[in-house]
């Protein structure tokens, strides 16, 4: 009786305990959220983003086709959203935003600009969806090669970020029936030269002038032919190229 008092006790005394510590740890995380950190003033960030671009980081030929204001939050910022602009151009991906600072900077500090990027192809994934614990409407980016990114959009931008998304995937889809019709043309050329190839004789021809002019020689044209000789009849149609199996 008394040792399952004890027990009792015991499991008691420890769930206390863990309730308690579970309290204390959202305790913390919030009194440093509230009084430590702070979120980036998103107009700031959206025009550091445009002088950022502008500034150089386009290749030559590049141009925007669809932008959108986004923001993304990083483990290593406790969970801060980094406000900026996701633009997609005709050759990349690009999200420039300002990464947020903590309440003992100095407002005069100068921004500390992050930047990513993927190449706009066909491996390219974009998956609209709900994100950060489905608070936020956004779309979640990976690429092989490319550490994984998730953005969310900003109030009324959800349609600017959908409308991106569905630019990026009717290029991807293009660019797919683009190779599919490159590679189909591939194989009609590549079954046309692999066809056997005649030709009818004509006035004045010859068996070797026939045999220059396909880029073989004679003896390939009589055995090709079965011919006995060098005659050759007007309207009569040789094989000058073999068929490829």
């Amino acid at each position: 009786m008394k040792e399952s008092e004890g027990l009792y006790r015991s499991f008691h005394f420890l769930k206390k305990a863990v309730i308690g510590l579970a309290v204390v740890l959202v305790a913390l995380l919030l009194f440093g959220y509230f009084f430590f950190m702070r979120h980036v003033d998103a107009p700031k960030a959206w025009r550091a983003a445009d002088r950022e671009l502008q500034g150089g980081m386009l290749h030559y030929g590049e141009k925007v086709e669809r932008k959108a204001k986004v923001f993304m939050r990083r483990p290593s910022d406790y969970y801060r959203g980094a406000n900026g602009m996701l633009y997609a151009t005709n050759d990349r991906l690009i999200f420039i935003g300002v990464a947020p600072g903590s309440k003992f900077e100095s407002e005069d500090a100068p921004p500390v600009i992050l930047s990513q990027e993927f190449p706009n192809d066909t491996l390219l994934s974009m998956r609209s969806g709900r994100l950060y614990f489905l608070t936020a409407h956004g779309v979640r980016v990976s690429h092989p090669g490319v550490p994984r990114a998730d953005f969310a959009a900003l109030g009324s931008e959800e349609a600017a970020l959908d409308s991106l998304v569905d630019y990026v995937n009717a290029v991807h889809q293009k660019q797919r029936r683009d190779a599919a019709a490159e590679r189909k043309l591939r194989a009609a050329v590549t079954a046309l030269i692999n066809q056997p190839l005649y030709y009818t004789v004509k006035r004045g021809d010859a068996l070797f002038s026939i045999a220059r002019k396909f880029d073989t020689n004679p003896d390939q044209l009589r055995q090709w032919n079965q011919l006995e000789g060098d005659r050759v009849k007007i309207g009569q149609h040789l094989l000058v190229k073999p068929g490829k199996k």
